[in-house]
């Protein structure tokens, strides 16, 4: 069978676009390699920033997750050397929110499955990929255990296979990566204590960093980003140093009497990697096979569900009759720069260098001046370009609002 579209990768980002193409009336096939429908991914924050919101909404995700548990998040501060940055509370910025992986990613594939025009794949893993003339991206070729080779051909196929995108590999796409100069582990612990401002706490601690949220079950998640100079003191005691570390944070989190649930997890390398959303004729990438940044700032869910819903509402009207696909991904590809300018200041957040003389005048200015905290907040949130912090304007209010020492 043909279909209009066909998805490699049956998470955040290719359900996202599966639900919102099958509702439109399209056939998708949605292609996963796990043949478990309550299969997740592990090192994942989970945390949504609520630049996100409106697309959690749309596709119907914000109600069911809260009523899985999950945890909303309506300030988030943010400490720093100068003190916390707490925007106001008419700011206007959409609030976060928190359900583990375990929960939200059979959530979705349920979501994507009962979704009319959807057929759910299951144990496919993408072996080839079909090629029609002039280049074109016509379908994919998939193995399943004990069975043939099958072809599954669309008008449009999308990469939302990860960081590790086997379908960016077999069309030859090269990633354009960048190191991280930190490694991150973070534990989900039951009686807890967050004593910070705020239902949710970012430290920024010259080049570590350190985050608390609320989420789903009651527990509270607590986050760990050193530099490489820490390898040595978590390879020798993972658990003495996590806790170590949280112990340092002013204002942080007592897990004194605490219960940590389940291991830590984390990875001791997570590098940034970005490839062409739109790299081949009639193909797409989103979600993290265009671009797995750098996990601190949190951005990782909330691209995967807007990048699909660009590409969706990008494409439809080609997949539909009105405009050449073509035309349509350059249109995708337009708006994908959003991420793309938010993931060049990523990279060179990842760095972990110290912050730099302005980036210390916005951070000091924004503990007391309520406008210059209202634009950390939408910035944090990724609900506003990055102009909306990072431009010569702010950075005059930042230091004509520096506060003045005696």
């Amino acid at each position: 069978m043909d279909y209009d579209v066909v998805i490699a990768g049956a998470g955040i980002a290719g359900c996202t676009a599966a639900v919102l193409y099958g509702r439109a009336g399209l056939r998708v096939a949605l292609v996963e390699r796990s043949t478990r429908p309550e299969a997740h991914k592990v090192v994942c924050g989970h945390f949504v920033l609520g630049g996100a919101r409106d697309t959690l909404e749309r596709v119907g995700l914000w109600t069911a997750m809260t009523a899985e548990g999950a945890a909303v998040s309506h300030t988030v501060a943010l400490w720093t050397p100068a003190g916390w940055i707490m925007p106001p509370p008419d700011a206007g910025i959409p609030p976060a929110i928190s359900l583990r992986r375990v929960k939200l990613d059979p959530l979705l594939r349920r979501l994507a499955a009962y979704t009319p025009g959807v057929d759910l794949l299951l144990g496919h893993a993408v072996t080839g990929l079909i090629h029609g003339p002039g280049g074109q991206i016509t379908g994919i070729e998939a193995t399943t255990p004990g069975a043939a080779p099958r072809e599954i051909r669309g008008r449009l196929v999308v990469g939302a296979d990860g960081h590790h995108s086997a379908v960016a590999r077999l069309a030859g796409v090269a990633p354009y990566s960048a190191p991280n100069e930190r490694f991150l582990f973070w534990g989900y612990y039951r009686g807890a204590r967050m004593n910070g401002p705020g239902d949710a706490q970012v430290w920024l601690l010259g080049s570590d960093a350190a985050v608390c949220c609320r989420t789903d079950d009651g527990l509270i998640q607590v986050g760990v980003f050193p530099t490489k100079a820490r390898l040595a003191d978590f390879a020798a005691d993972r658990a003495g140093a996590f806790e170590r570390l949280v112990a340092e944070l002013p204002d942080g989190p007592r897990l004194e009497g605490a219960t940590r649930v389940g291991k830590l997890v984390g990875t001791t390398d997570y590098p940034c990697v970005r490839r062409e959303p739109t790299p081949r004729p009639g193909l797409a990438l989103v979600g993290d096979a265009a671009t797995a940044a750098d996990p601190v700032p949190a951005v990782g869910c909330g691209w995967a569900l807007r990048s699909a819903e660009w590409l969706v509402d990008a494409t439809l009207p080609a997949l539909t009759g009105h405009l050449q696909l073509r035309h349509a991904l350059r249109r995708y590809r337009r708006h994908h720069g959003f991420i793309d300018r938010y993931d060049k200041l990523s990279r060179h957040d990842a760095r972990a260098l110290p912050p730099n003389r302005i980036q210390r005048a916005v951070r000091t200015a924004a503990v007391h001046d309520p406008e210059l905290a209202r634009r950390v907040g939408l910035f944090a949130m990724r609900a506003a370009p990055p102009s909306i912090l990072v431009s010569p304007g702010v950075a005059i209010r930042a230091l004509v609002r520096l506060p003045r020492v005696p």
